[in-house]
């Protein structure tokens, strides 16, 4: 079963096919790109967007160019998970674009031919309206993302006003037998736009602003940078930070607003993977890919003259730096094997306990039960080994004696097992066995 929609343009003379392939250039669901690189920062903001629309407000990305709120539209969208229709704002799109037009006509013929001699005719001609994509995304409950906005003249996105507000589209047509839409409950809008100092970009009115959130999207952080060139290039890590730095370093120079922005860092990227170049001051492939990638429009957004030295400068600063990173990193490496030699002579002085309590062990086993409870009892009493410690009058037997259990390794100090005194056997005496 056709809907209304489709029966009119069956009616105007398109074939289902035709109809079809329309449809699928239009309307589309989508759905996460593999390569999305979804950063703390981009989940909040997502989150935050999602919020608004889950309510019923539109959502409005503002930002510079190249800042990606395309691609995080689509995503928002993704996480909606209903079908899209995607608008590009143009400034020769008007508002029959959006909402469609009357095409063509329907003639309707009747002949009486009852009486023989009499012949009626009756001939009726209507006009025939055929719906464009915003009123087929309201009557079916589309999220809609219409990219650049502020490029349509501000005349041409009036519809949005009473379907924003009052969730009713206004169809200007008199072909119809209602002359308006009522909008889905699960229509949705996402609208993405430039400043309006960019060239092309028309002056939105107020009131359709007064009617949506907007979200600041500026140049991403330098981690979200970073992971979106790695996920997109074959670069190691560190070149991909070293182009990104050359990039944040030109945005420094320029100004946040009129430096490059990561559509430059992929592109030296591609073109280095596409070269099997390396970046390096010493090779020219790079040196030339960023003068040809980055000059051009520095000139162009700088406040003074900006020659190509400036940029070889910035552009060697930072390559130069990468050697400084390295050995940051093998200071860390350094750092862990110390870190584990440290443990292995901790291991060795555990070691040296051990053999201390295999010679209590033997002792026990030479002089009988009394002499191993008492001498286990002390190595087992901290209190004890705490007073000996603190005794401070030793003789210097017992000194020497003390050194013979110093570690060498890790500068510990064994005090020699206090139950040796407390059996009343004298020091030195000979054991006889039983």
């Amino acid at each position: 079963m056709h809907d209304a929609s489709t029966n009119r343009r069956l009616a105007a003379g398109t074939s289902t096919s035709e109809t079809a392939l329309n449809d699928s250039l239009a309307d589309f669901v989508p759905r996460p790109g593999v390569d999305f690189v979804a950063t703390a920062a981009i989940n909040e903001l997502t989150s935050r967007a999602l919020a608004y629309l889950e309510i019923g407000y539109a959502v409005h990305l503002s930002g510079p160019a190249g800042t990606g709120k395309t691609t995080l539209a689509l995503h928002i969208a993704s996480q909606i998970g209903r079908r899209c229709t995607l608008l590009h704002g143009d400034d020769e799109l008007r508002g029959s674009d959006l909402l469609g037009k009357d095409a063509g006509y329907r003639r309707q013929s009747i002949r009486d031919n009852y009486v023989s001699s009499i012949l009626k005719t009756e001939e009726t001609v209507s006009l025939m309206w055929k719906n464009n994509r915003l009123t087929t995304a309201c009557e079916q409950g589309h999220t809609v993302i219409y990219d650049e906005f502020t490029r349509s003249p501000a005349a041409a996105n009036n519809a949005f006003l009473s379907i924003l507000e009052e969730g009713i589209l206004n169809i200007p047509t008199s072909g119809q037998d209602k002359n308006y839409v009522r909008v889905h409950s699960d229509f949705r809008a996402i609208f993405t736009s430039n400043p309006e100092e960019y060239v092309g970009v028309h002056k939105s009115q107020d009131a359709l602003l007064d009617r949506m959130i907007t979200l600041e999207v500026s140049h991403q952080d330098r981690e979200t940078e970073i992971s979106i060139l790695h996920a997109k290039s074959g670069r190691t890590a560190v070149e991909v930070a070293a182009i990104v730095d050359v990039i944040r370093g030109m945005r420094q120079k320029l100004g946040e607003k009129n430096g490059p922005t990561i559509r430059a860092a992929l592109a030296i990227a591609k073109i280095l993977d596409h070269r099997n170049a390396a970046v390096s001051c010493d090779d020219a492939v790079f040196m030339n890919t960023c003068q040809d990638v980055l000059f051009y429009n520095a000139t162009r957004q700088s406040n003074r003259t900006f020659i190509r030295a400036d940029l070889e400068s910035v552009v060697r600063g930072v390559v130069l730096a990468m050697p400084k990173k390295k050995e940051s990193v093998l200071n860390v490496i350094a750092n862990q094997l110390v870190t584990e030699n440290h443990e292995m002579e901790n291991s060795a002085g555990e070691l040296v306990f051990s053999g201390l309590d295999k010679a209590v062990e033997g002792i026990s086993q030479l002089t009988g039960t009394r002499l191993a409870d008492s001498a286990l009892g002390a190595k087992n009493d901290p209190s004890r080994l705490v007073s000996e410690n603190k005794a401070g009058e030793v003789s210097s037997t017992d000194k020497l004696r003390d050194s013979e259990f110093t570690l060498d390794s890790a500068s510990r100090r064994l005090p020699r097992p206090p139950a040796f005194e407390s059996t009343g056997i004298p020091t030195g005496a000979a054991v006889t066995s039983k």
